[in-house]
């Protein structure tokens, strides 16, 4: 996991590591990625996304995907990407399906 400075941080991500509440997980997730309310962190993000996908939360699996896809907080994997947005697409998320149905036929463009 990312060290993170602010102790209380520490505290909230511990804990809802601990809830295994996927959903959770996954909303505070979003707060470290877009640094609603905490300090931006991509690579903190990508860590809770990556738990709550684990757990089955298709939310998680697409928001894995956009970081692999465009590089945030790791290096750019479109295999990836792409791999993920499948099994959130397959647990019916709508995100994910554009983004396959948009995204993958441009990397046969050559």
């Amino acid at each position: 996991m990312v060290n993170m400075a602010n102790k209380q941080d520490q505290k909230v991500v511990a804990a809802a590591l601990e809830s295994g509440d996927a959903a959770y997980i996954e909303k505070l997730a979003e707060s470290y990625y877009y640094g609603r309310g905490r300090e931006k962190s991509l690579k903190l993000a990508l860590q809770l996304w990556e738990k709550a996908a684990e757990l089955g939360n298709a939310d998680a699996l697409y928001y894995s995907g956009v970081c692999y896809y465009y590089g945030d907080g790791l290096a750019r994997n479109k295999e990836a990407a792409f791999y993920l947005w499948e099994q959130a697409a397959d647990r019916g998320h709508v995100g994910a399906k554009m983004s396959l149905a948009n995204l993958r036929p441009l990397e046969h463009i050559g």
